[in-house]
This record gives structure tokens, sequence and C-alpha cells, in this order.
């Protein structure tokens, strides 16, 4: 099994240090907010100041291939969002992936005002106007794409070669995922070998994206800021955005309850998703966020090795199923 590591966690005293050489000494007052179990997320006040500091988890905890070190990537894909779009992502301010202080990344944004979609007990025309709004948003962000039409990953952190289309972009996803999971020892060489020889067959279907689309990647309510009428007052957390086919996007969507009514109004299209070749698409998105949960409880985030057994033989016997049947049910 891989190696994971408990290593103590970052304390307010250590972010108020690191606070004080990016932008000055001050009274800061620092707490630990947030539901995240990835990077730790600091609120540091001042006056007439605040801020987010984000700090990311060290090296040697168990992560996903395109985990490590995923915060690199969000400076340039905020530029581009700010620079080609209205979608209120924050400024970044500041950033250190040096590992000179503290031994991880971390960085320095405003504190946007909000409170997380998961939190904020909307109902009825506020919950309504909240996904109008997300779904106008993420259909803007994917309206980005990669000058050079590469696919896959393509973050600071380097976590896969570019690839020139779709279908092997998402081919090298899918097995790098796999590789990751026969490490922790939750699945033989053999399994993933017969899992990707799936994906191989169908690989045909995934050609139809002919144009690399920024995708967030992380659509869950966590990542949604709302005021308390229902007004989105930021989109967060672009650390495990990638660039390729939209219904990727979509799907992690649908597997986070997202995507609702009122989404797809603000959406402006319903992407559809189960029928014909979309719903093989479909069955592999879902399977590659599914299968994610295999490390993630096995890691230091969760410490639930019975949770990523679950989560295994549930995409497995989706995948038994697929085999024998072809049809494509998740």
């Amino acid at each position: 099994m891989s190696h994971d590591s408990s290593a103590e966690l970052v304390d307010c005293q250590t972010v108020v240090g690191l606070v004080e050489r990016a932008l000055g000494k001050a009274l800061w007052r620092c707490e630990q907010f947030g539901a995240g179990k990835f990077s730790q997320t600091f609120r540091v006040t001042g006056a007439w100041r605040r801020y987010v500091v984000r700090v990311a988890p060290p090296d040697s905890m168990l992560q996903l291939f395109y985990e490590r070190r995923m915060m690199r990537q969000e400076p340039e894909i905020h530029q581009r969002i700010k620079a080609e779009t209205d979608v209120p992502v924050p400024e970044i301010l500041y950033t250190d992936f040096s590992h000179r202080r503290i031994g991880r990344d971390y960085l320095i944004m405003p504190l946007l005002p909000g409170t997380p979609l998961s939190e904020a007990n909307l109902s009825g025309p506020a919950l309504d106007r909240a996904l109008f709004q997300w779904g106008n948003h993420i259909a803007r962000i994917h309206t980005i794409v990669d000058e050079q039409n590469r696919f896959g990953y393509l973050g600071e952190n380097h976590p896969m070669e570019p690839k020139a289309s779709w279908p092997e972009a998402f081919r090298e996803m899918f097995r790098l995922e796999l590789e990751d999971i026969i490490r922790t020892g939750i699945y033989t060489s053999e399994t993933a070998e017969w899992a990707l020889g799936l994906l191989d067959s169908r690989l045909e279907v995934f050609d139809h994206c002919r144009t690399a689309h920024l995708l967030h990647g992380d659509i869950w309510l966590t990542n949604l800021l709302v005021s308390e009428d229902g007004n989105v007052t930021g989109v967060l957390d672009f650390d495990r955005a990638c660039w390729g086919d939209i219904a990727w996007d979509i799907a992690v969507a649908e597997y986070c309850g997202v995507t609702q009514s009122a989404f797809w109004q603000g959406y402006g299209t319903k992407i559809e998703t189960h029928e014909g070749d979309a719903r093989v698409r479909r069955l592999f998105y879902l399977l590659y966020e599914h299968q994610k949960y295999i490390v993630i409880a096995l890691s230091s985030r969760r410490k639930d090795p019975a949770g990523a057994r679950r989560y295994a033989s549930e995409c497995l016997e989706i995948l038994k199923k697929f085999e024998r049947t072809n049809c494509p049910d998740f």
C-alpha cells in the first residue's frame, strides 16, 4: 500500500507568519474554516482587510495522480477566467510553491462574501436562483478553450503529458487513476488491465469532443458561495480543473446532485448524457469520479479501508454488468 502521512496540521500562528511575510505586519486574527479535507483553509482578518489562506497537504499524503501539487494550476486559470468572463472568482494575490517556509504549497486570496451553498440552507426561489446563476457561470467557464487545443490536466503540477485528442487524454487519465488504485493494493494489475480494456473497446465514442474546453472538475455544493437570497458571490476551487469534454464536467455535477432544473435553465441548454454513445461516456465519467474515492478513503483524509473496498466493489460490479449486458448504467 502507498505511504500516507498524517503530518501535523498547519496552525494559525504559522499562517499569521506567512501572511505577515506576504502582506506586512498587522494585528492579524486567524481561524480555520471550511469543509475540505485536502487543503486547509484559514480566514485571516486585519484592519479593513480579510483574506483566505489555503495550504496544500504535504506531498506524503496518499493522493491521486492529479492531486499532487494541484494548487499550482489555479493562478493561471483564475487569470483566464477573470480576463474572459465575469464569473466571480477571487484574485490570487500571493503564492509560494517553494516549500521553503512550511514544506508545502500555499496561496492567499481576498475573502469573498457569502456562504458555501452546502451550508446556506437555501430552499425555494433562493435555491433556484443560486442554481440558475451557477449554471450560467459554468456555461461561461466552458467557453474558455486551450489555444493549443491540448487535452487533459495541463497544470503547472504536470500530472500527465498533454494529449492531442480527448480520447487519448481520458484514456490516460483513467489509466493513471487505475495505477493509483493498484498501488493501494485494492485492485490487482489484472483487474486494472481488464477495466482499461473495457474503456479501450469503446474509446471511439469519445472522439466527438474536438475542442479542449476548460472544465471545473469539482462542481459540488461547497465550491459555490451564495448570499442569503441565493445570489452567487463566488465560484471556487479550480485546482482539479481539466481541459476536454464538457460532458465530463456535467457528469461530476450530476454525481454531486447539482444538475437540477434551475441549473440547466441557467446553463442555457441541457447536455444530453442518457442517449446513445453519450450513455457510454457518462458511464466511464461517473466511474472515474467514483473510483477516486477508493484512494481518498484510504488516505488520512478519511482513514476508511472498509469504505475503499466498498467503492471498489461497486465500481467493479458496474463494469462487470457493462461487460455482460453492454448496458451502460451507473
